[in-house]
């Protein structure tokens, strides 16, 4: 899933920008040009592959094509753009609003587990932050050793998965999302640990709730 934050009009509610009535206020050509730079510079850093559209077709060809133009990739970005979701929000407190984007990456090889999740934000004032997605990893790891504190039950956990399994579903009074915990001896289909977790991109503030698989 992919994350990013673009300025939007400072007069916009909060919800998705691609609503009709914020369309206007945010520029939607403004949000098509970033979405499109940011692909681009995904797939220059080779950070991510093209969308794998044989994934869909099945066209033989079309696979062999994205493997030889995308070596070293697992996942490829979304067939669609429509698939990037949008919401306005002043994420800074600045009052000026901004806005966010995420999308699920596309598993193009058929191997196990999720498909990665890229962030990024781009605020109001042009200054961007693409290590959002790794900030809320290590914001779930300090609030899981802090529980481990209080409850002595809690087993000792690595950071395995942690990338390919932590999502970004929503945006309500923070950013929402999933993740798994594994402790080393935990298989790729079973973690000890599922968990929610809401982020407050403004303090870096982290909630979870887990529960035992």
């Amino acid at each position: 899933m992919l994350l990013s934050i673009i300025a939007c009009n400072q007069n916009a509610k909060k919800g998705n920008c691609e609503d009709e009535n914020q369309i206007k206020k945010s520029g939607k050509l403004e949000v098509k040009a970033e979405i499109e730079k940011w692909k681009k510079e995904l797939l220059e850093k080779k950070l991510i592959g093209n969308p794998c559209y044989f994934r869909k077709t099945h066209d033989s060809t079309d696979c062999i094509n994205w493997y030889e133009n995308n070596p070293d990739q697992q996942d490829g970005l979304p067939f669609d753009d429509k698939m990037i979701k949008s919401v306005c929000h002043d994420f800074n407190n600045d009052k000026k609003e901004d806005f966010l984007l995420y999308f699920m990456s596309e598993n193009c090889t058929g191997h196990n587990g999720g498909a990665k999740t890229y962030a990024t934000i781009i605020y109001s004032n042009n200054i961007s932050n693409s290590d959002l997605m790794n900030e809320i990893i290590r914001a779930i790891l300090s609030e899981y050793k802090q529980m481990m504190r209080v409850d002595k039950n809690l087993k000792e956990i690595t950071d395995a998965y942690l990338e390919s399994t932590t999502t970004i579903d929503a945006y309500k009074n923070g950013i929402i999302g999933q993740f798994r915990l594994y402790t080393k001896e935990d298989p790729h289909c079973c973690p000890s640990y599922t968990g929610n977790y809401t982020y407050q991109v403004e303090n870096k503030s982290m909630m979870i709730e887990i529960s035992k698989k």
